[in-house]
């Protein structure tokens, strides 16, 4: 029982013995006792309110306190989250800046490959005519994939590097071809509207010759490379050389010197 209990029991008693005193009368007294009861009665109800009221309060406090501690934990954890996205965020920045500075460059360099292509192709679609028969045969399949000339560029369904290799055989062909001596059978049309099959010598692109041979023999001329074609030029003198100068290209004669007509243009 605590000190203010007391206090209170020790008052009561002396309230109520004075009380005693002045009343003689047992009804009296026993009066006083049962409102002494019942103030004790009272002021236990009182305790056990206030020691409840305490507890709960106490209670109430530590459940605070918890979630107080739980929600800073959570903020705490919350705040270094928001800090490493954060720097996620700027790393994705500066990737993302990266990524466009490359995608700016991948660009400039495709419009950069497709400008050179598309020279190379307007070269090409110029040389053409320039090239033989037997070689344009030989390369038409690779020639026929390149883009037409006024084809625009939504138009051309080719990728840059499929452009890029058909245009490289041509071009690898053509220099092969240009940088070697080449002897072949065509069949040629005269200027007297007599077709019949002559040996023609070809030395790269600048010129070629040709004679026919046994019956034909008297037959000759050069060859020259036109916007057109291939301009002929009869010319029955230079079928004996014309001859000579292929055996020596065999290997059937020693190699010497031959004096073959040129015209330049």
């Amino acid at each position: 029982m605590n000190r203010s209990l007391f206090v209170f029991i020790f008052a009561l008693l002396g309230s109520l013995g004075s009380v005693a005193a002045q009343t003689p009368t047992a009804t009296a007294t026993k009066d006083y006792l049962a409102l002494s009861r019942e103030l004790l009665n009272k002021y236990y109800e009182t305790q056990k309110l206030l020691s409840k009221e305490e507890s709960d309060w106490k209670t109430g406090k530590e459940i605070i306190g918890s979630r107080l501690a739980l929600m800073q934990a959570q903020l705490k954890e919350l705040t270094e989250k928001t800090a490493e996205q954060q720097k996620t965020i700027t790393t994705n920045d500066t990737e993302r800046e990266k990524l466009d500075a490359q995608n700016k460059e991948l660009l400039t360099t495709q419009d950069l490959q497709v400008s050179a292509i598309q020279k190379l192709e307007g070269r090409v679609h110029k040389l053409w005519p320039l090239l033989p028969e037997m070689l344009q045969e030989k390369i038409r399949g690779q020639y026929e994939r390149l883009p037409k000339v006024g084809l625009k560029p939504e138009e051309i369904k080719s990728s840059v590097g499929e452009r890029f290799v058909n245009v490289l055989i041509v071009i690898n062909e053509v220099n092969k071809f240009h940088s070697d001596v080449t002897v072949v059978s065509e069949r040629r049309k005269l200027a007297s509207g007599r077709e019949l099959e002559v040996r023609v010598i070809y030395f790269g692109l600048a010129a070629a010759y040709f004679a026919g041979s046994g019956e034909t023999a008297d037959v000759g001329g050069m060859l020259i490379p036109g916007e057109k074609g291939w301009e002929a030029i009869e010319d029955p003198k230079v079928a004996a050389l014309v001859d000579e100068v292929i055996s020596m290209n065999k290997g059937d004669k020693v190699a010497g010197f031959v004096s073959l007509p040129v015209k330049v243009r």
